[in-house]
């Protein structure tokens, strides 16, 4: 590959945020329009999707599909995907090539996150001094030398900024730098983003005199300093001690200049997204920044308010603004689906907002991250899905009122409840994150909070269930005693969100580890039934005999083993045996053929029958053949436009 772009300041977004395949990532196009705003020419790479087509090359599918990649089983999930990616992967492109890789391609979606799973870096002290000795280090080289940097590198790039919004970007994006070096040693390599923000000072002075590559590192808004940076470079002046926000060698010791003010938002230009990130994309969700910080900004657990020290705590958009800003992208990018990017979408802007995108008659569809908040009344959610509004991920966490008022979340109990009433009533789709062992919960408080929420689970879309994890730059992090935490010095463990050097080892008394085991096991087997509604064309009533039925193979992942059928659901990741006698019943279906309910009866009789469709219907492996598929009928719901 070789490219005649010319640019002062080349842009890179590396490998791995799995979630984000098939979208645009906001860092490096909300950057690329500030410096073009001021006189800075610049080029953007995406090779976080490059990573997603690295990820679907034959040879590594079937190293991955066989259990011949280190770490990797082949009856594990990652190689359940492999083996579904190997007999699928035309459909995970148009025809002309572009990737069906996002959530609205929900089952091409999964497919590839599961994928990704093996290749997440944690990053620690002794992979930052030494990248090779992180694991799968040498899988990013190959990578890096599959996209040919020499070819793509911009003409007249002095000065290459990486973006690092995620901890298992990290090693990639040093091993990106020290390949970069060598490829141009004048070149000046700069990182930057949240990763880079929430790192304790002495981590970034490590990640400095370990990884010469890196020329500087900026924390917290990077506008100001990176367009600093590059004045620099192309002044030939190289003095990055003298920016604010930025982190750098300054003779032996490493000088961590304090960050200044950052850019007001409501002034900055539309993010600029090439062709080369958007044109290879179908139906991409475009970001919209709503704001930086947080509206609330109160939960002790949370560090995202943490990210923009020098600034306001809050800084949001005017409401005209924001939404001309949507207005740019449907005429400049032909875009119609939107992510509403904020830590937490406060109601009044999402009133005025949404009745202004009404008023001009805008034909989107748009979902944001909100917290439940007294005023998200029914007259407001009706206006949401009135302007577009496709679902909300709302962080309710727990519903245990005690516990919601330790760590200062704005809701309790009874205004979860009229919450998730109130938006089924609406009609908005919810997708619901639960943390079951937010800090003192005891077994029963977290046994109520389940209870209460399958109560309500008929509202509910999707559920994400996840540990409580402390981070050092979270309020439980800074005083873990005022939560009823114990600090366990030495341990060697690795949080949920794959950055361990903002972890902290933590042991919760009021719950035994049996007791949190069991309730993660209740909560989860919980969330696994929710998830799985989608995936299936039906509900779960016997159909009628004459019902013409298949197995939804296309969602299934299924390998003869010694006899049995050993299935797993991409999506779902459950996963079952059957052994040899149903499944010599079932082999006749197993490329898509149908049969009824009456015909399986006049084979196996009629209650074996019943109670093997009603299995396949529980296990959300089976559909109509009338019907679309499950997964077909979930880009429906998706598609509002």
């Amino acid at each position: 590959m070789t490219t005649s772009r010319e640019a002062s300041v080349w842009l890179l977004l590396p490998p791995l945020i799995e979630t984000n395949f098939g979208n645009p990532y906001p860092s490096t196009a909300v950057l690329s329009s500030f410096l073009e705003q001021n006189g800075v020419a610049t080029a953007q790479d995406d090779l976080n999707e490059d990573f997603a087509l690295f990820l679907l090359e034959p040879q590594l599918l079937t190293k991955l599909a066989g259990g011949e990649f280190e770490g990797v089983s082949a009856d594990s999930h990652p190689a359940a995907c492999a083996r579904w990616a190997l007999r699928y992967r035309a459909d995970l492109f148009d025809e002309q090539g572009r990737h069906y890789f996002n959530s609205k391609h929900s089952q091409n979606n999964a497919a590839l996150v599961g994928l990704a799973r093996p290749f997440l870096i944690d990053p620690d002290r002794e992979a930052i001094e030494n990248v090779d000795t992180a694991p799968i280090a040498e899988v990013y080289r190959t990578f890096y030398d599959r996209v040919d940097l020499a070819g793509r590198w911009p003409d007249g790039t002095r000065l290459v900024g990486i973006s690092v919004p995620m901890g298992p970007e990290l090693i990639p994006a040093l091993i990106l730098a020290e390949l970069l070096k060598k490829i141009q040693p004048d070149v000046r390599i700069v990182l930057g983003g949240p990763t880079i923000s929430l790192m304790e000072p002495e981590d970034i002075e490590h990640l400095l005199s370990s990884n010469p590559a890196v020329d500087c590192v900026v924390r917290f808004d990077g506008e100001f300093p990176l367009l600093e940076l590059s004045r620099q470079v192309l002044d030939e002046h190289w003095q990055p001690g003298t920016s604010a926000g930025v982190s750098s060698h300054v003779g032996a010791k490493v000088k961590h200049t304090p960050p200044g003010v950052g850019p007001n938002l409501n002034v900055l230009p539309p993010p600029i997204y090439p062709e080369n990130i958007l044109g290879r994309l179908v139906d991409p969700l475009v970001p919209i920044s709503q704001a930086r910080g947080c509206y609330w900004g109160k939960c002790d657990y949370c560090d995202f308010v943490e990210l923009f020290d020098g600034s306001p705590a809050f800084r949001g958009r005017h409401v005209v603004g924001f939404v001309d800003e949507i207005a740019h992208h449907i005429a400049v990018n032909n875009a119609r689906r939107f992510a509403f990017i904020t830590e937490s979408l406060p109601p009044a802007f999402a009133r005025r907002a949404c009745q202004l995108i009404v008023d001009r008659g805008m034909d989107i569809a748009w979902h944001s991250f909100v917290m439940v908040d007294r005023r998200f009344d029914s007259e407001l959610l009706e206006l949401m899905v009135r302007s577009g509004c496709d679902h909300l991920v709302i962080g309710m966490e727990t519903m245990t009122t005690r516990v919601l008022k330790l760590v200062h979340k704005s809701a309790d109990r009874e205004e979860n409840i009229r919450f998730l009433k109130e938006a089924k009533q609406a009609g908005i789709r919810l997708n619901v994150n639960l943390i079951p062992n937010l800090p003192s919960t005891t077994y029963d408080e977290a046994m109520r909070s389940l209870e209460d929420v399958q109560a309500l689970s008929d509202g509910i879309e999707r559920i994400a269930v996840f540990p409580f994890e402390v981070t050092k730059s979270s309020g439980v992090g800074r005083a873990p005693d005022q939560f009823g935490l114990q600090v366990q010095n030495g341990m060697d463990e690795k949080g949920i969100f794959q950055y361990g050097l903002n972890h902290v080892a933590i042991s919760d008394p009021a719950m035994t580890d049996n007791e949190r085991a069991e309730v993660f096991r209740r909560f989860r087997e919980f969330a696994a039934e929710v998830n799985s509604r989608s995936t299936s064309a039906f509900d779960e009533h016997l159909p009628d005999s004459t019902s013409v039925l298949r197995i939804a193979i296309k969602n299934m992942d299924i390998r003869v083993l010694n006899g049995d059928l050993a299935c797993t659901h991409i999506k779902t990741q459950r996963t079952f045996r059957l052994g040899r006698s149903l499944a010599a019943i079932l082999r006749p279906y197993l490329d898509g053929g149908r049969f009824t309910l009456a015909e399986l009866r006049q084979r196996i009789g009629t209650d074996s029958a019943d109670v093997l469709v009603k299995s396949l219907q529980r296990a959300r492996v089976l559909e109509l053949a009338s019907m679309p598929s499950g997964d077909e009928l979930a880009e429906r719901v998706h598609s509002r436009v």
